[in-house]
């Protein structure tokens, strides 16, 4: 079995031999008794560092610094005699992945040393694969952003172009199919990039003092004209002096344009859609509740289990046969976790469907 690699960096002789006594059944161990020796041996291949904070020649502190700017997912531990919460601070502000004291060091079960030392080294390790991964999702997703979107956009531009210029009746019918088409599929890839970026970490919330109130109306605005296409009505009832939330008004906004088109899709013509805001606690954490309600088809029991899955669609389809991605609510769900929010559904097949989203208040 491959054992893992331990520098031992310490001017006393007696600490690097017991040190290597207890620990060497479990690592290969090196020794060096200088910071000059540990500087130059610490740019080896090692799993773990144990560092002395006092050398004759220099200071651990600012060689666990100097490793860990050059490789930030290094386990480095610092190993001292000096007993003090300054000395804990310094290793920990230099990046140290533990601090051990060496009275304490040398009276421990060399077992209990050996399982932390290895679930750092593995914790580093999972760290730096994880940053790697999402290195190479952002330079997928850049890539799929402009290769993909792309000649949909140039696509759609022509067909616009098509639509306006005088051409027969039959095969206007045909563009503007294919208008439709296409522009589902555009939709459809923002979607699903949005999503992707969410599951890798690379959206980022600007978090500013939000209005959610504000935020409604901007998606009512944005609304209006799908819900008067099919003859329904929005009507609002939002609290007055509404407390703002921490908030990226732009993703709330986005989270209730998914909701407000969601109903919009599945209410009968003549329908009403409703959306009301108030402040509203829950477990003790003041908040803010927006609801976003509608008398529509509602939404069964076995859909309801699935409903924030990614790529679930229900088994109903609009009310006009409309058709979507089966992302929009699995991102609404990840835009109001990042908020530190909740996402609830009441629904019931037949007499409508309640969405109501809630806000955290800042501490």
């Amino acid at each position: 079995m491959h054992k893992p690699s331990l520098l031992i960096a310490d001017d006393e002789d007696i600490i690097r031999k017991r040190v290597g006594l207890m620990l060497g059944s479990s690592f290969r161990i090196q020794e060096v008794s200088t910071a000059k020796d540990a500087m130059e041996a610490s740019s080896g291949d090692f799993d773990v560092i144990l560092l002395d904070i006092m050398f004759p020649d220099g200071n651990g502190v600012d060689i666990c610094r100097s490793i860990k700017k050059d490789d930030p997912h290094s386990t480095v531990l610092i190993n001292s005699s000096m007993e003090t919460v300054e000395a804990w601070n310094q290793a920990f502000e230099a990046g140290a992945d533990g601090y051990f004291e060496k009275r304490e060091l040398l009276n421990t079960d060399p077992r209990k040393i050996c399982l932390m030392i290895n679930s750092l080294v593995e914790r580093n390790r999972l760290r730096k694969r994880t940053e790697e991964i999402n290195r190479k999702q952002a330079k997928l997703l850049s890539v799929l952003t402009h290769d993909v979107r792309a000649p949909f956009q140039a696509l759609l531009g022509a067909m616009s172009l098509l639509k306006r210029s005088d051409i027969p009746p039959e095969l206007s019918i045909n563009v503007d199919r294919m208008f439709e088409s296409a522009n589902q599929q555009l939709s459809f890839i923002n979607s699903l990039l949005e999503l992707l970026r969410l599951d890798s970490g690379l959206t980022q919330l600007r978090l500013l003092p939000t209005d959610v109130n504000l935020a409604v109306n901007q998606s009512v605005q944005t609304m209006r004209t799908l819900a008067m296409a099919k003859d329904l009505k929005i009507e609002t009832e939002l609290q007055k002096d509404l407390p703002k939330v921490s908030g990226d008004i732009g993703q709330i906004t986005r989270i209730l344009n998914n909701l407000i088109s969601n109903a919009i899709k599945f209410t009968n013509r003549g329908g009403i859609i409703r959306i009301h805001t108030n402040e509203l606690s829950k477990k003790g954490t003041s908040g803010v509740s927006v609801a976003v309600s509608d008398n529509g088809i509602g939404i069964s029991d076995q859909d309801r289990e699935r409903l924030f899955s990614p790529f679930h669609r229900g088994r109903e389809k609009g009310t006009d046969g409309e058709v979507g991605s089966g992302l929009g609510l699995s991102i609404c769900k990840e835009l109001i976790e990042l908020h530190n929010g909740t996402i609830e559904l009441d629904s019931y097949p037949g007499k409508g469907s309640m969405f109501k989203l809630w806000f955290p208040l800042p501490q």
